[in-house]
């Protein structure tokens, strides 16, 4: 299995593990207790298993589908179900009455997909991940991603898995350090020594939303100008910031500018903005067609998909504000 991670050795283990030992995912799940599921996690899997039981490809897109909304805690107890084929709800070996069979039965049989999922359909991007995190340094971890984009390798899998990483980094970090119950990711993620140009003590979190930024950056080279558009303002948190994108894309470029002592220096060009109008209000047409059509098809839940169209709302309103004030 693919290595995401240099992990750090248990403070119980034994000192032959040395502080560099490489942990795979699923041996990093079999250090952890057993995760206790919430009923959501429950109504999650006999769903997935109720609506796909004996189409196993079916099952595999199915959990492909839910991966970046599956709770880590959840994909931890489906691969721990897969490895050891049962699955109880505590511990205790001797309470093995009340075991629900039934569940038992949906979590190996999901675990086992997962295990397919992860092991195969997700391979490339587990390995696209670990080439990028091992990468040492910020320039060459940009030239890395530069490279990835151009050879078309930042696909579905690669953010699939970024997703899941990023979830549980943020997790994490809501905790205080402490370790969330993940297969996604490694444990004891190390600080990164900051290079020249690189924050010192950058935690696993802040790498990874580097790596997503720059990755989201790189895509945009790549699409059309309006979508591009899109998509970075949506990235964009900082109102103020919106703004200013806003500004410099859709509104007129300076054809002379004004220096200190009044004289007027001609810069040329037209005038025209640097993003058409037209394009960008297509971007954001087509964007809330295709969530549209992908919520009716249950690719994802009606909160995300209103989610989503509110963000574009929103974007939407704050351009139509500059454009009203730079075009009148």
């Amino acid at each position: 299995p693919t290595i995401l991670f240099q992990s750090t050795p248990d403070d119980n283990e034994a000192s032959s593990t040395s502080s560099t030992a490489e942990m795979t995912e699923l041996e990093a799940a079999q250090t952890r207790e057993t995760p206790q599921l919430t009923s959501e996690d429950k109504s999650l899997v006999q769903s997935l298993y109720t609506a796909h039981a004996g189409n196993t490809e079916a099952m595999e897109n199915a959990i492909t589908a839910n991966l970046e909304t599956m709770h880590p805690r959840l994909l931890v107890a489906l691969q721990l179900a897969a490895e050891k084929q049962e699955w109880k709800e505590t511990n205790d070996d001797a309470d093995t009455s009340t075991a629900d069979s039934d569940f038992e039965t949906q979590m190996v049989t999901l675990g086992t997909s997962l295990q397919t999922v992860l092991d195969v359909q997700l391979g490339a991007g587990r390995e696209m991940l670990a080439s990028l995190l091992n990468s040492g340094e910020l320039r060459k971890l940009d030239s890395t991603i530069g490279k990835a984009a151009t050879e078309g390798k930042l696909d579905m899998s690669f953010f699939t898995v970024l997703g899941m990483n990023m979830k549980d980094a943020a997790m994490e970090d809501e905790d205080g350090g402490k370790l969330s119950p993940t297969l996604a990711t490694g444990e004891g993620q190390e600080e990164v020594e900051g290079e020249e140009g690189q924050p010192m003590g950058a935690n696993r979190l802040q790498i990874l939303q580097h790596i997503y930024t720059r990755c989201q950056e790189e895509l945009e080279k790549n699409v059309a100008p309006g979508m591009g558009l899109l998509n970075k303002l949506l990235r964009t948190e900082i109102s103020s910031i919106r703004t200013n994108q806003i500004e410099y894309y859709l509104g007129p470029q300076k054809t002379s500018i004004t220096s200190p002592d009044g004289t007027t220096i001609e810069l040329g060009g037209t005038g025209k903005p640097r993003v058409s109008h037209n394009e960008f209000t297509e971007a954001l047409s087509s964007t809330v067609t295709q969530i549209r059509t992908l919520e009716a098809a249950g690719g994802t839940d009606r909160l995300s998909a209103m989610n989503l169209v509110e963000n574009i709302r929103q974007v939407a309103m704050e351009a139509r504000g500059v454009l009203v004030e730079s075009f009148g």
